[in-house]
């Protein structure tokens, strides 16, 4: 209590002392303050002259100005765009010419074969008319012969020869089949005898090496085991590879696709952010923020609305919307201080410790849930909470409503309203609005920073994907690098073995159960030679009989005739035999060429030349796409020029307004530069008075709060000692009640618990993020898969599909078609058709007959690649006229033994080509009767 009330004494001395100091501070503050705001008149005067000037300058060439400045971004987005696209075609041209190249060497080739065959042919049908005429000359001559001579008389004998000879015929062919496939069997049979000896004798080779050297054979059969191992591992990891070299192709591919969509929306996000900048002041400002301290932004850029509101809030926000917001009124006046310095222009500043909310009302609050209204402006904007009293202050209880006529069912004047195409009506009854050109909304469209953070999101998340398969792919061209080295160093020793010990390099990898496998198959061989050999005894047997029954016949034929004219006739008729026989060789090589030329070379040589078409078609196509994209980005690049050009005289039009703007700014700023003079000797008075204060408030607040603790020591005895002895005994007793109080044990226990927790949260984060990443790229590999995979599979239902369409329909052509080439999977699949001229119909212009013919080799094209157990046909040849109908059975028939097929029908050329029939009637009394029958 001493030690207070001696404290107390001096504190109430140094308060008197700092109240006569303030008081006469004050006097001299007021009269200055006097003289600034006579200069502040002047300047508001000047200042309003100045916002005049600038509102003209804005009203003439804002819109203008924008405009401009978007179609010129816009020109050079289009011209990055067409240079990649222009890129992209020359390698599409590129590959085409290769693929040109292969075909036209391809075409050259078959071209020669079908000559080479063609001679072939003339020279076999010169052969065979040369034929032909001798065997006309030789069937005359035997005519002559037979009535020259009378040689008729025994023509039942030569009826039965002539069988005779048919049937030995058979015969002999049969036998030379069968000594044909017993010269086969024996080729066989001295090849395993051969491969069994041979393995025999490596066999035991190898077990007399082991023997000798088991150490080295030990090592040289794991050696093959590691170069077995390699060489799979190898194989796998360039199927890996392949696989992933498609992974990173796709992931590109998108890559560069998300990169296009975020360079728009960057362009549009930065079109808006220009708009909604502000004059020269407060782009200075913006620019200079670190200088004056915290300086958030525009009211406009700390806000996000939907698009659908962004015109309606902007009209509500009205000349608040260029404000710009500060942390206090301290940071507010530096900048205002370096506009004026600068002579920049003015701005308005909102500063966050000074400015007061406009809260709505109770009554207000109910208008919100009226037919046609939205909400309060203050509910339809985004922001950040600290920023809730700048928003409050610039909407306050303005409503959003749809249009003004549920305005004025609310009531005008009740509050103030604001529809969604901007008309406003105000709380006094004034009323805005009419036509309004549209354009983007002042505020940033949270629809554009969605899509533009979703954007950046994907760009970051694609970027990994395509680093993480990099690094596979690094990984795997390591490993593949390293497996090929170990594979041929393997390999050399394998060989370098297998000399030192003399082993040819298959001996190991022979064994005793291929040897019994190859000595079963000699006997299996063995059995069927026998097999054969019997056949050919009994068949020789049957063949001798038929000689010595056709000679027994010559033999009546020499009693009735003269043998001299009969060798006569035999040399004839043995002639002719001769000639036949050559002739039918001659025809069937004419058939084998014929086959082989129209059947295989020349289809080839038609597909060849289709493609060739189809390539130049391309190649006219991209060159075509190449020109226009050149002609059009010279084009672009004169239209970017001529708009920079455009852009710097339309800044040089409002020279003379700027001028007298500068002018007015000069003679402000003279003024203001007076005020700034005086303002700032109101501050070193202000400055000194608010040190005084400061330290009168810190020497009031220590005196309360000595009073306020002197007040419990009332009526004790006051001490007479030094202040030094009472401080000195007050630290000791203070001390001993330090000693004596309570620690808090479990602190330590508390922090480890949580930095545990947050430790295992980290952790959780961190594998979510890998696992995030591990997941991206098996949905890019499955991406790179499915597409090839479909493609693939496309392309040969497509060649089944033309097959089966040209075995149903003797004209025309079809295809498949891609609705999208890029993105397979987006789009669907079209059936183009071609039945007369040079143009493909879609599959809808067709007739219902030429629609099931179509639809059908459609599914007759995914059984061939993906067949299926049975079908069902109900009535599909409905549409179909009777030929088409024999063509449809012709083809289900084929495709029968493959599947069943259950078929609907009434068609006479469909029934009769069933395997089962069922017929199903129905009989008075309604009930059905089915009857069946195998045909």
């Amino acid at each position: 209590a001493s030690l207070i009330k001696m404290q107390l004494d001096r504190k109430k001395a140094e308060n008197d002392k700092s109240q006569s100091e303030i008081s006469g501070y004050k006097v001299k503050v007021d009269a200055v303050q006097k003289t600034i705001d006579d200069l502040k008149t002047r300047i508001d005067a000047d200042r309003k002259e100045i916002a005049r000037l600038n509102e003209e300058v804005e009203k003439r060439g804002e819109k203008e100005q924008v405009v401009m400045h978007k179609e010129v971004e816009q020109l050079r987005v289009n011209i990055a765009t067409h240079s990649t696209k222009i890129a992209s075609l020359k390698n599409e041209l590129e590959r085409i010419a290769t693929r040109k190249e292969q075909l036209q060497k391809n075409f050259e080739e078959i071209n020669t074969k079908i000559s080479g065959l063609a001679d072939d042919k003339k020279r076999i049908e010169l052969e065979k008319a040369g034929k032909e005429k001798e065997l006309l000359r030789i069937l005359a001559k035997i005519d002559s012969f037979r009535k020259d001579n009378k040689i008729d008389a025994a023509g039942n004998i030569e009826k039965d020869i002539e069988e005779l000879d048919k049937k030995a015929d058979e015969k002999q062919a049969e036998i030379q089949q069968l000594r044909e496939q017993q010269q086969n069997l024996l080729r066989e049979k001295d090849r395993t005898e051969f491969q069994s000896k041979s393995i025999s004798d490596r066999v035991n080779k190898v077990l007399e090496v082991e023997k000798q050297n088991k150490k080295e054979i030990d090592d040289l059969k794991r050696k093959k085991e590691r170069f077995k191992f390699a060489t799979l591992e190898l194989n796998k990891l360039l199927s890996e590879d392949v696989s992933l070299a498609s992974q990173l192709v796709n992931a590109r591919k998108g890559l560069m696709d998300y990169q296009e969509q975020l360079g728009k929306l960057r362009a549009k996000n930065a079109t808006i952010s220009e708009r909604i900048a502000g004059s020269e002041a407060i782009k200075n400002i913006m620019e200079n923020r670190g200088k004056f301290g915290e300086v958030y932004g525009t009211v406009a850029e700390l806000g996000n609305v939907q698009s659908k509101y962004a015109t309606a809030l902007e009209i509500a926000a009205g000349p608040h919307l260029k404000s710009i917001v500060v942390e206090d009124d301290i940071t507010a006046a530096k900048c205002i201080k370096h506009l004026k310095t600068n002579r920049l222009g003015t701005a308005t500043f909102l500063p966050l410790n000074k400015i007061k909310d406009k809260p709505v009302t109770k009554e207000q609050d109910k208008l919100k849930e009226a037919n046609g209204a939205h909400g309060f402006a203050i509910d339809l904007i985004s922001y950040d909470n600290r920023f809730k009293k700048i928003f409050s202050f610039v909407f306050g209880s303005t409503l959003v409503v749809d249009n003004i006529d549920v305005a004025r069912r609310i009531g005008i004047g009740t509050a103030k309203m604001v529809t969604l195409d901007g008309d406003m009506a105000e709380v006094s009854g004034a009323m805005h609005g009419g036509y309004r050109q549209k354009k983007g909304g002042a505020f940033q469209e949270k629809e554009v920073a969605e899509e533009l953070a979703r954007m950046e999101e994907k760009v970051t998340d694609t970027e990994k994907v395509i680093s993480v398969i990099e690094r596979k792919r690094a990984e795997t061209d390591e490993r593949i690098t390293a497996l090929r080295e170990e594979k041929a160093t393997v390999e050399g020793e394998i060989i370098k073995t297998e000399k030192s010990l003399h082993l040819d390099t298959g001996d190991l990898d022979v064994s005793k159960k291929i040897l019994k496998e190859l000595e079963d198959e000699s006997k299996s061989l063995e059995t069927r030679l026998n097999e054969v050999m019997g056949k050919i005894s009994t068949t020789n047997r049957e063949l001798a009989q038929l000689k010595i029954r056709k000679q027994e016949m010559r033999a009546k034929i020499g009693e009735l005739r003269n043998p001299t004219l009969l060798a006569e006739l035999n040399t004839f008729e043995q002639k002719k035999e001769e000639l036949r026989i050559e002739n039918g060789n001659l025809i069937n090589d004419l058939k084998n060429i014929e086959t082989q030329s129209e059947t295989i070379l020349r289809p080839e040589i038609s597909n060849i030349q289709k493609i060739l078409k189809q390539h130049e078609k391309e190649a006219e196509k991209f060159n075509n796409d190449i020109k226009d994209l050149g002609t059009l980005i010279k084009e672009e690049e004169q239209k970017l020029k001529e708009k920079e050009k455009e852009e710097k005289q339309f800044y040089s039009q409002f020279k003379e307004l700027f001028t007298k703007r500068n002018k007015l700014n000069d003679d402000m700023q003279k003024t203001e530069i007076s005020v700034i003079g005086r303002e700032e000797e109101i501050r070193k008075v202000e400055q000194k008075m608010n040190l005084i204060s400061i330290d009168n408030a810190r020497v009031r607040a220590e005196l309360a709060a000595l009073e306020e603790e002197f007040r419990q020591y009332e009526g004790v005895e006051i001490l007479n000692k030094e202040e030094e002895e009472l401080r000195k005994e007050i630290n000791q007793f203070e001390r001993m009640v330090q000693d004596i109080g309570n620690v808090n044990l479990r602190a330590l226990e508390i922090y480890e618990a949580v930095e545990r927790e947050y430790n295992i949260l980290m952790e959780k984060k961190e594998k979510l993020s890998s696992e995030k990443q591990d997941v991206l790229v098996m949905i890019n590999e499955i991406e790179s898969k499915k597409t090839e995979l479909f493609l693939k599979t496309l392309e040969v239902v497509t060649k089944d599909f033309k097959e089966i369409f040209s075995a149903l329909s003797t004209k025309g052509a079809v295809e498949l078609e891609l609705e999208n080439q890029e993105k397979p999977f987006e789009g669907g699949l079209m059936i183009k058709v071609r039945l007369t001229g040079s143009k493909f119909l879609d599959i809808k212009s067709l007739s219902g007959g030429e629609k099931t013919m179509t639809a059908l080799a459609f599914i007759f094209a995914i059984q061939e690649h993906d067949p299926a157990s049975f079908y069902v046909f109900d009535e599909v040849d409905a549409a179909l006229d009777k030929k088409n109908s024999e063509q449809l059975s012709k083809l289900i028939a084929k495709y029968a033994d493959k599947a069943q097929y259950v078929v609907v029908s009434h068609n006479d050329g469909i029934i009769s080509n069933a395997d089962n029939l069922y017929g199903v009637s129905m009989d008075e009394h309604g009930m059905s009767k089915v009857v069946s029958l195998k045909i």
